[in-house]
């Protein structure tokens, strides 16, 4: 029963909370629609772009009118020097009136014909805008040149170009043009003035102008007093250095002649006997061979007597070598046959005559084979597969084959290998000709005359490695920071003033500071 009477009551509430709007609904009048009337819409405004171009910056033209400054500024300047002095841009403030004056009157009364200019860099400058460092119109020396060009008179020319520093372009720079006349030092004047006085330009000027007005003499005219002692030392040396390779060579020599004497005197007796030997001939032909022979050998004999060097030596050995050719050819005669070439002696041992024919050997304690020319015995015993009869020399107690003495008995071999008339044949060790000829050699490097060849040549290498250690620096220009950095101008001038030749440059220089 109770539920049922809150129910009602919950639904006439709800009643009563909704009647008012309802009832304002009905009462709430319709509002009437206005016509409708069609408005055009405006236009948008129409917008124009307007149109650019980029024309880039002509940089070539820039230069080219730069560079026409710099050379109208040359023509100023050169207008400024048709007589010897100086000439001072008034934009350059570190030279006072007096000292200008004082300068002038220096250069107007040196000796050569001078004619200096001090300008500021930015004059020749062509460098564009922004460009961190300057660019002169020209380098070096042609500064210089550009000024005698446009003078046209020979002489000495100057050009101090001012700047806050050398990167910037300060440098000094003179050349003297002339093709008859005395040679003065203007490259030495650029030197001093540079490194006793930079910066402080009167005192640089002053100091060029004392020293680019002395005559650079030939060498020979200061160096003549002093080339009779010159000539006395040379000729000292030379002599001395003579006596001494002399007498180094005669004490090897000597040494030789020690090991060759008894070899050549056994030689000797051994032929005298076997020519005594002979038997005597009726046949006019077979006995004037044996008296040459006979002569031969006491011609020999007679020589090694006197025998004080290797010539002595080698001269006996060919004698001795003809003494044999000749008993061969006598042998020859007595057997009916015809007589025989000269041939070179027995390679084994040269007491056994004229060789007779090749054969390929090779030394029994090693070494290459070789083709070697032996006598009749000797070839006989190497194609038994025997050993040769070698000719022994016995060297500190010890026997070894002569040809490994190729020094000791270089004149021994030359001797026998000698044809007698200039020529001489091949010995087929090379082991021996190696070591005669660096004995030769050696004595040969003894000579004055070599020594002074090694010594020239020594500093001929030593001036051309320190000038190829300095070539960049000579060869660089301003913008490599170098301090003597040289300018070698062209033969041909420019076309704004002088001749179309220049002169020839007798000297110059230019600096940077």
């Amino acid at each position: 029963m109770k539920r049922s009477t809150r129910l009602l009551a919950v639904l006439a509430l709800t009643a009563l909370s909704a009647a008012p709007a309802v009832s304002a609904h009905a009462v709430t009048p319709t509002p009437t629609p206005r016509p409708t009337v069609d408005t055009p819409t405006p236009a948008k405004p129409s917008k124009t772009r307007p149109t650019y171009r980029y024309t880039p910056p002509d940089f070539a033209g820039d230069r080219k009118k730069k560079e026409a400054a710099a050379a109208t500024y040359m023509n100023e300047v050169a207008a400024k020097l048709g007589e010897p002095g100086l000439y001072v841009d008034p934009k350059v403030t570190k030279l006072t009136a007096s000292e200008i004056s004082e300068l002038t009157a220096s250069a107007k009364a040196a000796a050569a014909p001078m004619r200096i200019a001090v300008i500021p860099a930015s004059a020749i400058d062509t460098s564009l805008v922004g460009g961190y460092y300057p660019d002169l119109a020209w380098d070096g020396e042609e500064i210089a040149d550009q000024l005698y060009d446009r003078v046209g008179v020979e002489g000495v020319y100057a050009v101090l170009v001012d700047a806050s520093s050398e990167k910037a372009g300060r440098g000094f720079h003179a050349v003297q043009r002339a093709d008859t006349g005395p040679t003065y030092y203007v490259g030495k004047g650029v030197d001093d003035a540079v490194d006793c006085c930079a910066p402080d330009y009167e005192e640089m000027l002053a100091r060029f102008i004392q020293v680019a007005q002395v005559v650079d003499k030939p060498f020979y005219v200061d160096a003549a007093p002093w080339a009779g002692g010159a000539a006395g030392l040379a000729g000292l040396w030379w002599g001395v250095t003579a006596l001494g390779a002399r007498r180094a060579r005669r004490a090897d020599e000597k040494a030789h002649l020690e090991i060759s004497r008894p070899l050549l005197t056994e030689e000797i007796i051994a032929l005298s006997q076997q020519v005594s030997a002979l038997p005597t001939t009726s046949d006019p032909q077979q006995s004037k061979l044996s008296k040459d022979v006979l002569d031969t050998v006491e011609k020999a004999r007679h020589r090694l007597d006197k025998a004080e060097g290797d010539k002595d030596t080698e001269a006996v050995a060919t004698l001795l070598g003809s003494a044999r050719y000749g008993l061969l050819c006598l042998d020859a005669l007595r057997a009916g046959k015809p007589v025989p070439e000269p041939t070179p002696p027995c390679f084994f041992d040269p007491r056994h005559g004229p060789s007779t024919s090749s054969a390929s050997w090779a030394p029994p304690e090693g070494g290459k084979q070789r083709s070697v020319e032996v006598c009749v015995e000797c070839a006989a015993r190497l194609a038994a597969d025997q050993e040769p009869d070698v000719r022994m020399v016995t060297l500190r107690n010890h026997p070894r084959p002569y040809w490994t003495l190729g020094e000791e008995l270089a004149s021994y071999i030359d001797g026998y290998w000698s044809q007698g008339d200039g020529r001489s044949w091949r010995f087929p060790d090379d082991d021996a000709r190696r070591a005669g000829e660096q004995m030769r050699s050696r004595w040969r490097s003894r000579r004055p005359g070599a020594r002074f060849s090694r010594f020239t040549s020594d500093v001929g290498t030593s001036v051309s490695s320190w000038s190829a250690s300095r070539g960049d620096d000579n060869d660089s220009v301003w913008s490599s920071g170098s301090s003597r950095s040289r300018s070698w101008s062209s033969r041909t001038r420019s076309s704004s003033g002088g001749s179309s030749r220049r002169s020839s440059r007798r000297s110059g220089g230019s600096r940077g500071f």
